[in-house]
């Protein structure tokens, strides 16, 4: 006799997308406040800054900041009428809290630091893949388009070394020159239209139109 199969119910486990690191550890609101707190542990905020920096509702802004302040993660200084708040270099867990908060959400601004000495050597500079859409997992890279008719490759290794050794991830660059990302934007180049038609996050000011130029 043929072993029964068991019948189906009719319904499918839905098919979930991939957690970025970020959503696995912090809510959506934690993740903004605790970016701009421990990104920026040099700097005080006080209330109303931080929930517009935020952009979520005042009380559920002002509750993780309650809570980051009870805990001694946070201090809490009166100036006059308001409160300002800042990252507390006294709190035990100081330092690994702000590699935590640099590597799973400031990798793109940790980048953007290090391209500003190449200034204008650099016509567009974005981040896309993973890291953009937020759904990077522990390894994975973090992969960068850079356009440029100056720079080699060897002279962007060098200059992204010290940043992958600062998150403690690898960084992938793909450099094109200005005529290179031209040729294959009008051409429809598969690659570069992923990846323009996907998230990115620009590292360079907008002072042209190459993303959208044919």
């Amino acid at each position: 006799m043929k072993p029964l199969k068991p019948r189906s119910t009719g319904q499918r486990t839905p098919v979930r997308g991939r957690t970025g690191l970020a959503d696995a550890l912090f809510s959506a609101t934690q993740q903004r406040v605790l970016a701009l707190l421990f990104g920026q542990p040099e700097r005080s905020f006080f209330t109303n800054e931080l929930i517009g920096l935020v952009g979520a509702g005042s009380g559920a802004v002002q509750r993780e900041i309650r809570r980051l302040v009870e805990s001694g993660l946070v201090t809490v200084t009166r100036l006059g009428s308001q409160k300002h708040y800042q990252a507390n270099p006294a709190a035990p867990i100081f330092q690994e809290l702000c590699g935590i908060v640099i590597k799973t959400l400031g990798p793109a601004e940790v980048l953007r630091a290090a391209l500003v000495p190449l200034g204008d050597q650099i016509r567009l500079a974005l981040v896309y893949g993973s890291v953009a859409s937020h759904s990077d997992t522990a390894h994975s890279d973090i992969d960068l388009l850079l356009v440029s008719d100056v720079l080699t490759l060897e002279q962007v290794y060098t200059v992204l070394t010290p940043v992958e050794q600062q998150l403690g991830r690898r960084v992938s660059p793909t450099l094109y020159s200005v005529a290179e990302f031209r040729r294959r934007r009008t051409s429809n180049n598969p690659f570069l239209t992923k990846v323009l038609v996907g998230e990115t996050i620009r590292l360079t000011e907008g002072r042209d139109d190459l993303p959208t130029a044919g």
